[in-house]
């Protein structure tokens, strides 16, 4: 049964102009797994728009736990900065409090994550995301993956 997590990511990527936005570089087959406190939901993009639904990822590119407080904060952002959002949930992923770190699992291989559009939605964000991203340590796109790789 899908919880107020589930609602609130699917208003938040079906309606929200930041979400529309962040998510127009994904190609048809992105897929996101996502683990929220009501369960599984999966995020996927449908007749080229973003779509999240109550079901189990099929074959996901990578898989998200997100906490309640987590969710709430990144669709509690306004505006169409997707810089904004970029950064909120890489301060997410980061995050040593587990009521809103957001942990991230990367399943595909990198080739797979590039021909799928993820990089062009690193894009988006803007010198802005590549600076925090910088000031935090990730100097280089292929060791952060093969650090949420677990390698």
């Amino acid at each position: 049964m899908p919880g107020d997590s589930f609602e609130a990511l699917r208003r938040f990527f079906e309606t929200s102009a930041a979400g529309r936005k962040a998510t127009r570089p994904l190609a048809s087959a992105a897929e996101v797994g996502l683990e929220l406190s009501g369960g599984p939901a999966r995020f996927a993009i449908h007749s080229g728009a973003p779509q999240v639904t109550d079901e189990p990822a099929r074959d996901p590119d990578f898989v998200l736990q997100l906490p309640d407080e987590a969710v709430r904060r990144i669709t509690g952002l306004g505006g169409e900065d997707v810089g904004a959002f970029g950064i909120e949930f890489f301060q997410l992923v980061l995050s040593r409090d587990p009521a809103l770190r957001v942990r991230l699992r990367i399943v595909a291989p990198t080739t797979r994550l590039v021909t799928r559009g993820y990089l062009g939605v690193l894009a988006l964000g803007g010198a802005r995301v590549a600076w925090w991203l910088l000031k935090n340590g990730v100097k280089n796109p292929k060791a952060a993956i093969d650090r949420f790789r677990g390698r």
